[in-house]
Parts: structure tokens; sequence; C-alpha cells
């Protein structure tokens, strides 16, 4: 008596909508695709939580435009700062330096203690964004730069990794299928809701709007924040949607490869790929939040009217926000390292363009390359966090995707404070040297993305028989 056996699942095809699915119903339960990856298929996040994905994903994203304002439009208050509280510039910059530095060091302790269940999200994006609101209030009523560094730096770049971190990885949670694309959705946002309040800068306002402004935003940020966070769930470990494939998914055209294996973030830097990517990120932060914080101070002491400052300052951050989106469309199809390297060349060639702009006095050229110069900062974010993936496999990706975040804090340190020391030795030429030198920082992250190589699996010969 024979035995029917079903045939194997065909190659994916192409659903509706682009999400890849096999003509089979997909699997109840754990499965696992041809590369061993586990899954646990469904149920829907509205079963789970009683809301749609997109729901969590859209407080999440809210959550974090509240909080980006703290990077993204700090830049346009420093010359506020100096004239208010009669700062100097190193001293006006030096809590923006601590806030890029804790922000990102805290993502690797923020994703340890979320694995082990002590940060869910629904206590960490509310607490993270208490915390970020004491960083416009030291602001407003600091009249000591130290205060300053205390509150915006130590604990608003605290509350800002809270967030940040928490809900990047809650969009990558309950988006399985397409993480770089919703991750990208959700930086992008930390980005772009800050354009408001960059852009009211250029109507010049006075010293004395800082402290009410301050104090409102901070308000604003807690507000948020609490109601955003409220009742945030992630999906169980290895959820994956019910409505697709896994199997199938896996199997989808133009995929980048799988990772050779697992690896431990210890093994992930012994392989030398981790600190390649340390670099990159490096690299490129510096230019980016260079960028964000000290842009605006330099174009104001260079003669632009308040409108160009406002306006540049507004082309960089919507730059990185729809670059990051760009950046994680193309993600998707797997041509990360590509579109990485040209990403940042693009960003390196734009200070170029930045420092001629500033040579010359020409705004509107200005503005054209602050906005290709914030497409180079902001894609390298989303890009690397695939990457990490590809490389290192998924078991401890969200640790691993914490230490390359991470290396943006030692970019903040070399953006910022290298422009603080090109000002004090050559303050005559400080604004064609300091664009100058972020396009360098530029370019050798694009060198680096260039180098990138994903870890081979290690191999022994077999000994010789005696």
């Amino acid at each position: 008596m024979t035995t029917a056996h079903r045939p194997p699942d065909p190659p994916a095809r192409s659903a509706p909508g682009g999400v890849f699915a096999s003509p089979y119903a997909p699997p109840a339960g754990e499965c696992r695709d041809w590369s061993g990856r586990r899954y646990a298929v469904g149920p829907s996040a509205r079963a789970l939580t009683g809301r749609d994905r997109s729901h969590l994903l859209g407080r999440a994203a809210l959550a974090l435009a509240a909080v980006g304002v703290l990077q993204f439009g700090y830049g346009a208050a420093v010359p506020l700062l100096i004239a208010a509280h009669g700062w100097s510039p190193v001293q006006a910059l030096l809590p923006f330096a601590v806030w890029a530095l804790v922000q990102a060091f805290s993502a690797a302790p923020v994703a340890r203690l979320r694995e082990r269940g002590a940060l869910p999200p629904a206590l960490a994006v509310p607490l993270g964004s208490v915390l970020a609101a004491a960083g416009p209030v030291s602001l407003a009523v600091a009249a000591d730069p130290l205060w300053a560094v205390l509150g915006h730096g130590l604990l608003g770049g605290a509350g800002a990794g809270l967030v940040y971190h928490s809900c990047v990885h809650l969009a990558a949670a309950w988006y399985p299928e397409r993480p770089a694309l919703h991750t990208a959705f959700t930086g992008a946002a930390f980005a772009l809701g800050s354009v408001p309040l960059v852009a009211a800068t250029g109507l010049g306002p006075p010293p004395e709007a800082l402290a009410p402004a301050a104090l409102a935003l901070a308000a604003l940020v807690g507000v948020v924040g609490i109601a955003c966070g409220f009742r945030l769930a992630e999906p169980p470990p290895h959820w994956w949607p019910p409505e697709t494939d896994p199997r199938g998914w896996a199997l989808r055209p133009r995929a980048a490869p799988p990772a050779s294996r697992d690896h431990s973030p210890a093994e992930a830097w012994h392989s030398g790929a981790l600190p390649r990517l340390h670099l990159v990120v490096a690299a490129s932060g510096a230019a980016a939040l260079f960028d964000a914080a000290v842009l605006p101070l330099l174009l104001t002491r260079a003669g632009f009217p308040p409108w160009a400052v406002a306006a540049a300052a507004v082309a960089v951050i919507a730059g990185s926000g729809l670059g990051r989106i760009a950046a994680g469309r193309r993600a998707e199809q797997g041509e990360r390292r590509t579109v990485l390297t040209a990403a940042l060349a693009c960003g390196a060639v734009a200070h170029a363009g930045l420092a001629a702009a500033v040579a010359t006095g020409a705004a509107p050229a200005l503005i054209c390359f602050a906005a290709a110069a914030g497409i180079g900062g902001g894609s390298c974010y989303p890009l690397t966090r695939e990457l990490a993936v590809d490389f290192f496999g998924v078991r401890d990706s969200a640790r691993i995707q914490g230490l390359v975040y991470s290396a943006k804090g030692l970019g903040g340190l070399i953006g910022v404070g290298g422009a603080l020391v090109l000002l004090l030795l050559a303050p005559a030429i400080w604004a064609v040297t300091a664009p100058a030198a972020a396009g360098a920082a530029a370019g050798s992250a694009a060198l680096a993305a260039l180098r990138l190589r994903r870890p081979l699996p290690a191999r022994t010969l077999p000994l010789p028989s005696s």
C-alpha cells in the first residue's frame, strides 16, 4: 500500500500588498523555515492587545516625535541659550554632547532589561518621557551650565534613550516581516517631530521667549509620552503575524541571506564585523550630530539671517527623517550595504557643499546641501540595524543592535567636541573648516561601509590519520 506524500512548498509568490506567502495556509503555532529560524505564528495583535498593530506603531511613533526635539531641536535653541544665559558656545553645547552620549549608551542596558521582563514598553515609555521632560526644564531655569548638563544631558539623555530604544524595538517586534521599513518610520518620527519647533526659530524669537517655550515643550513631552505609553505592549518572543506564512517569507525574492549562525555579542565582536559597524555608526554620527547641534550656531555666527538658519536646520531634519524611510524601503530589498555606502558618500559630498555655501553666503545652495547631508546621516541607523541581523542572526539581535547604536555616543563627542576645538583653535576659518571636517567623517564612514563583510562560518580541517 502506497502512502501519498504532500509535495514540498514551492518558492514564495508575492501576495497583494507586497507580503510574501506560500500557497498553503500559514501554520498554527511554532514552526521553522529552511534556515532554522523559529516563528510563533499568531494570534493577531488585536487578539493579544485589543488593538491593531498599526495603532501600536502609531503610538510609538508619536512618543518618539515628542522626545526627538531634545536632539533635533537643540541646535536651533543654542543661539537662544547663549543670549539668554550668557553662556559660551562650549557651555551651551556641553549638555547636548552629554545627552548624545547617554542616549546612545543606554541602548544595550535597555535591551538587556527588556529581555529580562524588567522594563516593558508600558513602563519604559512613560518613565522615559518624564525623565526627558527634565531636559527642557533645566535649560529654562538653570543659569549654571552644570545644572543643564545634569538635567538635559544625564536625565534627558537617559529618558530619551528609554523611549527611543523601546519604541524602535516595538516596531520591529510587531512587524517582523518588514522590520526595516517600520523601524525607519519610527526613526523618521523621531526627527520630523522637531520641524514645527525649529521652523519657529526662523521668526527670530527674543531671549525672553526661551523659558516659557522650554517649559511648554517639557509639558508636551511628558504628557504625550505618558499617553502613548499607557498599555503599550510588545508581542511574545518569535511572534509572527498569522496572515503571512513565514516559510514563504523566508524564500522571498532578493532577500538578504541569513547569518551563518546566531552570534553572541562577544562572538560578534571577535568576528571583526561588529567593530567595523561601530566605526560606521561613530563616523556617521559625528557628521549627523554636528548638523543637528552645531550647524545653526555656525550659520548664525557666519552672518546668515534667522530664516536661512531655520530653513537649513529644517532641511537637515527633513532629509534625516525622509532619508530613513527611503533607506528602510531599500533595506527590505536586500541592498543594505550598497545603499548605506551610497548614502554616506552623499553626505560627505553634501558637507563639502555646505562649506562652499557658507564661504560664499549662498542661502539656496546651503539649504539644498543641508537636506542632502541629513539624508546621509539619517539613513545610517535603519541600515546598520538590519546589517547587524544579517551578520549576526536573530537570537541576540536586540543586544547586538544596541551595541551598534551605542557608537553614536562616540560620534557625538567627535562631531560636537571636534567642532568646538576647531572654534577655539581657528575661529577665523571655523565656519568653513567645521563642515569640511564633518564631511571627512562621513567620507570615512562610507569607506568603512564599503569594507563591511558578513562573518563566515568557522570551519576546521580534519586531523590527519596517524
